[in-house]
């Protein structure tokens, strides 16, 4: 599934979460080094620090 996906505009979050980047509201850290991502529809969503990296290239920092 995710290699059907543009690279640019979707990017995995979580081991079981895939994001398109454009739908993102919000990021805030959290004390563990993750992420809270809060999306458009209000839905928030963990990121690991293991896809902290990937998704700060995509968005160019946050």
């Amino acid at each position: 599934m995710e290699a059907k996906l543009n690279p640019n505009k979707f990017v995995r979050v979580h081991r079981s979460t895939i994001v398109n980047i454009d739908r993102i509201k919000e990021m805030h850290p959290l004390f563990n080094g993750d992420q809270m991502i809060i999306m458009q529809s209000g839905k928030k969503l963990t990121m690991t620090r293991n896809y902290r990296d990937k998704l700060k290239t995509l968005l160019g920092n946050f």
